[in-house]
């Protein structure tokens, strides 16, 4: 299995919401994408054997980065892909100076949640009502992952 991470193109926009598509109840649109790719965000994508896998949009502000999405396709989940590229993440913000990375997550989301914590995330904060569910607003997790360590 040979497995390749680079920038995020505007090429891979087309596969990156087919996979938003299957993978989220509540998926970003393609103009949300779109918008990240065009502002330069420092993006990527895991491919495995030429095939988009995994991809995570983020972006940097003063000293922290901001890890907005995360996905992998539902059919290569549980495989490590989403663990190879936030490691990337990583290395690429302690190279760029940033100290630590910061993120939202559902409160319902157990298994993302478990991920973080795993990654060495904590809980810093709860953000009311942030996201859409069919019966109104849910609230967000706040984590955070000190780089400095």
């Amino acid at each position: 299995m040979e497995m390749l991470i680079r920038p995020l193109t505007s090429g891979d926009l087309d596969q990156i919401v087919a996979i938003e598509l299957e993978a989220h109840e509540y998926p970003w649109k393609k103009s949300i994408h779109n918008s990240c790719i065009e502002v330069d965000y420092p993006s990527q994508v895991l491919e495995v054997d030429g095939e988009l896998a995994a991809y995570a949009v983020y972006n940097y502000l003063y000293d922290e980065c901001h890890l907005m999405n995360i996905t992998t396709r539902p059919d290569r989940q549980g495989q490590g892909m989403a663990t190879k590229i936030i490691h990337h993440i990583y290395q690429d913000a302690k190279q760029q100076g940033m100290k630590n990375v910061l993120l939202e997550v559902r409160a319902s989301n157990h298994p993302a949640i478990q991920f973080y914590l795993k990654e060495g995330f904590k809980e810093i904060g709860r953000r009311p009502g942030y996201y859409p569910t069919k019966e109104g607003r849910e609230d967000a997790l706040v984590m955070q992952k000190d780089l400095t360590c």
